[in-house]
């Protein structure tokens, strides 16, 4: 019974659910398939399973299509969403570079699925969409805090299925390590640890903030819990990641965050456990000789480099590097940067970068303007978020597969919209905390003030986004 369960009965459950939420975000409301999407990407062996129906192989596609489509039928059309003009050049210039690789090497021309990296392509594309969508489509606090609380929520469920599921060894192997739901589409624990950062650090963020005696703790509890699998991932990139985002939190606003790295720094191989000090120390073997994990990725990082010098400016390609090194061991140069640097040049590389600062900047502006705890909490997990997806990013791609970066696009989206949400709000009488919440509650509307209706009347912006003072003129 059980079997039957997994086997049939909640794939087919799952796409049953898939194509009425579809339908309902066309008809209804758009904001559902999002929350559905925020769900599902990121737990693939609860989607993976849907491909052998009708439409299986296309939820994610569906989801968002259906939730942009519902965005012009039943949400008054899309709005002007920021940075989009970084997404827009993005998937320009990678659909430019896929025409690169494929006059380079031979291949189909990228109009069809003949043509290997075409659907590497689109997945790409779909990922930087799922921005705009949730931008679009969640227009109210209450649905911000829903896709947050979806986005959590996923990563609970991964926590819990390792809590049960999986037990550490007392020394390191790479046959025991946390995978996670994503080895179902080809990715590793490293990938899995990677995601465990991104959003156990966003989860931390908000729980520092956030005031609701129950949010607060669960999302405290979901960081907490999350160190269970990102410690037996057993990826590095995902321990410098959290401590570079704790130390961004210890510097912004809790200084006792520096002061817990700090120990952690000078005793770490007194608190960690074994296996998690004997995977930190293996750069080198015995023999004083790079490991081989270290040593193969010396190799692929010089060959980035050089494919890098013979086309700096726009590269040998999208997905380039693989084609180039077909046949050998190690076809990934390990390093998200290296690998848009030798594929998509120093063009490539600056779109990257300024997308990130630009979402990074978003983040920032919204902890420090936030009206609400939560709404701060929001922006002080993204940057947090952000941070720690530029760390992960240099020990490999954490950044471009769809269940992997899908979460962390909703979460953009959902920080943009609640800077627009709390620029048109009222002035909160629930002081944010922090110095950033004091000296913006001065800047608002006079003590005292109130509407018409007894309530603070809103702060005043003009067209380009600057505060009107009471009294003064709206200018033209």
């Amino acid at each position: 019974m059980i079997g039957a369960l997994k086997v049939f009965i909640l794939p087919l459950a799952i796409w049953l659910t898939m194509l009425s939420t579809v339908l309902l975000g066309i008809l209804w409301r758009a904001e559902l398939p999002v929350m559905l999407y925020a769900v599902l990407a990121p737990l693939p062996t609860l989607w993976y399973p849907t491909h052998d129906f009708v439409f299986g192989k296309d939820t994610m596609d569906l989801l968002i299509a259906s939730a942009m489509l519902g965005v012009v039928v039943n949400k008054g059309g899309f709005q002007r969403t920021p940075h989009l003009g970084w997404i827009v050049a993005i998937s320009v210039y990678t659909y430019a570079a896929l025409w690169n690789t494929t006059l380079r090497f031979g291949l189909d021309s990228p109009f069809t699925r003949s043509n290997p990296y075409l659907a590497d392509w689109k997945n790409y594309v779909l990922m930087l969409l799922v921005y705009v969508a949730a931008f679009n489509a969640v227009r109210t606090e209450q649905h911000v805090r829903w896709l947050v609380n979806l986005s959590v929520g996923a990563l609970l469920f991964m926590v819990q299925r390792e809590l049960t599921g999986f037990v550490a060894g007392s020394a390191f192997s790479y046959g025991s390590r946390a995978n996670g739901p994503f080895w179902v589409v080809g990715m590793n624990a490293n990938h899995f640890g990677a995601f465990v950062a991104h959003i156990g650090v966003f989860a931390l963020g908000l729980g520092l903030l956030d005031k609701h005696p129950v949010r607060r703790w669960v999302y405290l509890g979901a960081f907490a819990g999350s160190l269970y699998p990102l410690l037996f991932s057993y990826s590095r990139g995902a321990y410098l990641a959290v401590l570079a985002a704790l130390c961004v939190f210890g510097v912004m606003r809790h200084r006792w965050l520096l002061g817990l790295v700090a120990v952690l720094a000078v005793l770490w191989q007194v608190v960690l456990p074994d296996s998690v000090v004997d995977r930190i120390t293996m750069t080198e073997g015995e023999d004083g000789e790079l490991e081989a994990s270290a040593a193969g990725r010396v190799e692929v990082w010089e060959h980035a480099r050089t494919l890098f010098l013979q086309s700096p400016i726009f590269g040998i390609g999208l997905n380039g590097f693989m084609t180039a090194r077909a046949g050998e061991t190690l076809t990934d140069p390990h390093n998200f940067y290296l690998k848009v640097a030798a594929e998509q040049g120093v063009v490539g590389l600056l779109l990257l970068f300024g997308m990130l600062l630009a979402f990074l900047h978003s983040a920032w502006r919204l902890q420090r303007d936030a009206r609400t705890p939560f709404a701060a909490g929001l922006g002080y997990g993204g940057m947090g978020c952000i941070i720690a997806v530029m760390v992960t990013n240099a020990f490999g791609d954490r950044f471009s597969q769809l269940a992997l970066g899908s979460t962390f696009f909703l979460l953009l989206g959902a920080i943009e919209r609640m800077r627009l949400l709390q620029a048109e709000a009222p002035e909160s009488t629930d002081p944010v905390p922090g110095a950033a919440g004091a000296a913006r509650t001065r800047s608002g509307p006079p003590s005292g003030a109130v509407g018409r209706d007894g309530r603070p009347p809103r702060a005043r912006r003009d067209r380009n986004g600057r505060l009107i003072a009471p009294g003064e003129a709206t200018s033209r």
